[in-house]
């Protein structure tokens, strides 16, 4: 009977009342990117509350539950904070702090008060637009870290400025290098250890929809100090560079290739990519050795075998593949153009190769010869 007497009062009001607008709120991210999430909130005992969900999401931050699963604990680079389904009190960055309404949980999402969140997350000019009933804020920030553990070393890179820290089996922690460029999406994390005693690590980053980019970082340690590093950014494929060869440590830059000694971290060699590629673009180096490389631009993802003393390039879908086969490369304008030949390994002068395009079904071991 109380909804239908609420339902039959509304429809005798004059057309220019209107209800108040649902609760709702808006949160802009301005770092790198600006980023701005919003959607429907509650209100509860006149506190709003927004759901964490997609705030957890953009700000980084990882979300985990005790086993009662009434407290919840939110961790990042630099930033803790934790609440308690039902309680007015919330632990931020090692301290106590109170809250204006108490946590809680609807259809399975945490609510939180939202001028605790916008605080937590370092967030300024929280406002209430009372005709769109939204409460604003702006300036959050993200606390997004990348961290693997490597011989008793943890190594974390800060999502929002690509820097590089390093934390030893004491917990003393410091920085080891700037990457020069913000993570992103996902991090992966690449070790390897060389013969001459020194660390390579390789970063990947990819990242983008339609066009696809792959950022890719490579460090050169030795005693917990990075003696040479490199970056490059790929656009259109996901491939993965050589690191070393012949005995010698490789930094792909793209339109260069720094040759370093092992042990040292000393350049030997400097190469020209794009002179040995044929054009400008960004390349990889898919394998290395004293007489020849492998070379596949990121725009047309075609692999190239390079003879090293003459500079003369094969197209190695040519060789490998019958005419129908060829035309596919040549015509393939997918979200990864050109082929999908790995190299596999050496035997002496001859190169194997698979063909890895999912499509084709192709179960062939292709090779050739370097020395005819």
């Amino acid at each position: 009977m109380f909804t239908v007497f609420l339902m039959a009062f509304a429809l005798i009001l004059p057309h220019s009342v209107s209800a108040a607008a649902p609760p709702a709120y808006e949160f802009v991210w301005n770092e790198n990117d600006e980023r701005l999430i919003g959607g429907p909130a509650l209100i509860k005992n006149g506190v709003t509350f927004v759901p964490m969900e997609l705030v957890t999401k953009t700000a980084g931050l990882d979300l985990s539950w005790d086993a009662t699963g009434k407290r919840a604990q939110f961790s990042g680079w630099q930033k803790s904070f934790a609440v308690r389904i039902g309680s007015l009190t919330a632990m931020l960055d090692g301290k106590s702090v109170k809250l204006a309404g108490a946590p809680f949980v609807n259809q399975k999402e945490l609510y939180l008060p939202a001028r605790f969140v916008v605080q937590a997350l370092n967030g300024k000019n929280v406002t209430k637009d009372s005709k769109t009933n939204t409460i604003k804020a702006d300036h959050l920030q993200s606390f997004k870290q990348y961290a693997k553990v490597y011989d008793n070393r943890k190594y974390t890179v800060v999502g929002k400025n690509g820097i590089l820290y390093v934390t030893d089996s004491k917990g003393t922690q410091h920085e080891l290098a700037k990457l020069g460029a913000p993570i992103k999406e996902q991090l992966s994390f690449r070790f390897e250890k060389t013969e001459g005693g020194l660390l390579l690590l390789s970063l990947s980053d990819h990242f983008g929809s339609g066009v696809l980019f792959s950022q890719q970082f490579t460090l050169v340690i030795k005693d917990g100090a990075v003696l040479q590093q490199a970056s490059v950014l790929y656009s259109n494929r996901m491939d993965t560079n050589a690191t070393q060869g012949n005995g010698q440590l490789l930094l792909n830059e793209g339109k260069t290739l720094r040759v370093l000694e092992d042990g040292t971290g000393k350049v030997l060699e400097t190469i020209n990519l794009e002179e040995l590629g044929g054009g400008k673009d960004h390349y990889y180096v898919e394998y290395f050795a004293k007489d020849v490389l492998l070379l596949r631009a990121s725009q047309k993802g075609i692999l190239m075998l390079v003879d090293r003393e003459s500079g003369n390039s094969t197209f190695l879908y040519k060789t490998f593949f019958d005419k129908k086969q060829q035309e596919l490369v040549e015509k393939n304008q997918a979200s990864f153009p050109g082929d999908f030949l790995k190299f596999v390994q050496r035997e002496g002068n001859t190169l194997y190769f698979k063909n890895e395009d999912s499509t084709a079904n192709d179960q062939t071991s292709y090779s050739i010869n370097i020395v005819q």
